[in-house]
């Protein structure tokens, strides 16, 4: 089953179109489509990540655990990526690097019935030279209906382009992140 993000109400799109825009991104909003979970690629988390065979101490029959159809904290994570991916566009040669999370905190359950997007802002723009612009997000996972956030985190990615990378993306090398 694919994922439906047909619902588009309220989105809020960003587009950047070119390398020195993006320190203008500072203080930005943006708003991803709802999504929803699809149950079969939850279970593939769950058997990828091997959660579906260590012995849990507080199983669903006893009803003390979240239930069925819990949507685990760091699946939920996996999905800013690719929500991102569709409200943060720049409209030339760029690849944004996952440069990590600065904090995260879960603070509402999310189930596979559970539609969720996330909003955010560009807080901070780091000119990095050579290796590009290193962007940070301050993001809030919401659920329909529900006050209470999913989670917030703050993330932080490089964005790359072939005009940071200089000569190192004429001569046709694909590694444009150096340390110098």
């Amino acid at each position: 089953m694919a994922a439906d993000l047909s619902d588009t109400s309220e989105v809020v799109i960003i587009t950047v179109d070119s390398p020195a825009a993006i320190p203008g991104l500072v203080g930005r909003s943006f708003t991803t489509p709802w999504f929803t979970v699809d149950p079969d690629r939850s279970e593939q988390f769950e058997f990828a990540t091997y959660l579906d065979s260590y012995p849990h101490p507080c199983e669903e029959g006893d009803g003390d655990g979240y239930g069925p159809g819990l949507v685990e904290g760091f699946h939920l994570l996996g999905m800013i990526d690719y929500l991102l991916n569709h409200v943060l566009v720049p409209e030339f040669r760029c690849v944004p690097w996952n440069y990590g999370l600065d904090h995260v905190r879960f603070v509402s359950v999310v189930r596979v019935t559970d539609r969720f997007r996330i909003t955010g802002t560009v807080r901070e723009v780091v000119d990095r030279g050579a290796q590009g612009h290193l962007v940070v997000l301050d993001l809030t996972a919401r659920v329909d209906g529900r006050d209470k956030p999913a989670f917030v985190a703050t993330q932080r990615a490089l964005w790359v382009t072939d005009d940071e990378a200089g000569p190192a993306a004429e001569s046709g090398s694909t590694d444009a992140r150096s340390d110098s």
